[in-house]
């Protein structure tokens, strides 16, 4: 529309008159949402219609919040208690893919709504469940933006509760809180990561009614930095086993890609590498791919340079693009003498192939709470490796009488590589340690039993 129209009628109820040159006013204009947004005017006390007529179109400021959308796959059944599910962004990562497995979960007992407060690949998985999806991207940075989505889903689906996952998701804690929704935080970064821990973590364990942790290890992280939290609602909860996002149907675009993903582990060529070493996490520092690069090299030492084949699988690697990392370690594969033996790959909803495909998994994060891809290894069958306090999965080995065998020193290369020689070498090794993951994995990992305990921390039986 546009906001200059000549006209000779007085404005009426919100519109003003400047001589002959009129400045319609939108019919969805929204004074209040025009003062909220533009903080400087509210300071100033102007009248919200009068600035806008006067300079506001001009100056093209904000005078709405976005328009509500979902999608509605199940219509809200009265019978049933609703709750909303909060997801920071809808990438094929262990935070998302945690939200919709819950999701999965929930939905055969209550009314699902997931708010997703940013885009990626799971964006059409989670419009396929039977659930209410409501994309608010623009809300995840914004506290005005997370005040008003909370707001309009406590109006228009009144739940229960809801459930926030991840730290990423804190800014909409306190508003629901406020619209009278009580909240679970489920928390599952180490506080140590982020440049400001107390402010990030303060909200979700001093605001939220009931504050889950997913490992031992990111609880005793973030006690370090926030210290005014009630200790008698904090739970630690190991999350169960996620589903694979998406229908499991063999269509020709999952046959393609499960082609793919074995011409990458194991090549069907001549003299092909006996062994597959997987990694799989997003490309970045945390994750350690420098460190899965050292480790693969001094495999290759041990065990032969020509019967070992390293592929981490995970979202951006762009050494065109990132100068921060990931140009770093493609140099690193090319210096290292590894081009032959190693490939980083995009994420993949058909990574069930890699896990059938490989021998070993390898965790090789500097910090990692308690990573799906970690869990899914072990429910198949594969041995897996990490670095001692790096992660939630140490206890789980430890438990199960493998940290001799699975876990290295803290961030030591060489005891890390030293293990998984003697793992690939030995078949008998290999199936002992199948056995011991085999009788835990499946007990400590149940997603329908994680999700009853965290449901019945707002609602108790």
């Amino acid at each position: 529309m546009n906001p200059v129209k000549i006209a000779k009628n007085l404005f009426r109820k919100g519109r003003q008159t400047v001589n002959t040159l009129r400045v319609e006013v939108p019919d969805d204009f929204d004074p209040e949402a025009y003062l909220k947004l533009n903080v400087d005017l509210q300071e100033a006390g102007v009248d919200p219609v009068r600035h806008y007529i006067d300079h506001g179109w001009a100056e093209k400021r904000i005078y709405r919040f976005p328009p509500f959308e979902y999608v509605e796959n199940r219509a809200l059944d009265s019978a049933r208690e609703t709750v909303v599910l909060v997801t920071h962004e809808c990438s094929l990562t262990g935070a998302p893919v945690l939200v919709y497995s819950m999701a999965e979960v929930l939905s055969r007992s209550m009314n699902v709504v997931v708010l997703s407060l940013g885009p990626g690949m799971l964006e059409a998985r989670f419009k396929e469940l039977e659930i209410t999806y409501v994309p608010a991207h623009y809300a995840r940075f914004s506290a005005l933006h997370a005040e008003y989505i909370a707001k309009t889903l406590a109006r228009l689906f009144k739940p229960t509760f809801a459930i926030v996952n991840s730290i990423e998701s804190q800014l909409v804690v306190e508003p629901f809180e406020k619209a009278g929704v009580p909240t679970v935080s489920l928390i599952h970064e180490f506080a140590s990561c982020y440049p400001d821990p107390q402010a990030r973590f303060k909200t979700m364990m001093t605001v939220s009614q009931q504050v889950v942790f997913s490992s031992e290890i990111t609880y005793k992280d973030a006690v370090r930095f926030v210290d005014q939290y009630n200790p008698e609602k904090i739970h630690v909860l190991p999350q169960g086993r996620s589903c694979i996002p998406g229908k499991r149907v063999k269509d020709e675009a999952a046959l393609k890609e499960q082609q793919r993903l074995s011409s990458i582990l194991r090549p069907d060529v001549e003299h092909a590498r006996k062994y597959v070493v997987l990694g799989a996490g997003s490309v970045n520092f945390r994750k350690g791919i420098d460190l899965f690069l050292q480790c693969a090299r001094q495999i290759l030492s041990k065990i032969g340079k020509d019967q070992c084949r390293f592929v981490w699988i995970g979202q951006g690697y762009e050494p065109r693009k990132d100068a921060a990392y990931s140009v770093y370690l493609e140099d690193q594969i090319m210096r290292a003498g590894l081009t032959d033996a190693v490939e980083i790959i995009d994420e993949t909803t058909e990574i069930e192939t890699a896990y059938e495909l490989s021998d070993l998994f390898l965790l090789s994060s500097r910090l990692d709470p308690l990573p799906n891809v970690a869990i899914d290894a072990m429910f198949f069958n594969k041995p897996l490796l990490c670095f001692d306090n790096t992660t939630g999965i140490v206890s789980f080995l430890e438990r199960a009488g493998l940290k001799g065998v699975c876990i290295a020193d803290y961030l030591d290369v060489e005891d890390m590589a030293q293990k998984a020689s003697r793992l690939l070498l030995s078949s008998d090794l290999r199936a002992e340690v199948v056995k011991k993951l085999s009788e835990h994995v499946a007990d400590s990992f149940d997603m329908a039993r994680y999700v009853e305990q965290v449901v019945a921390l707002l609602k108790p039986a």
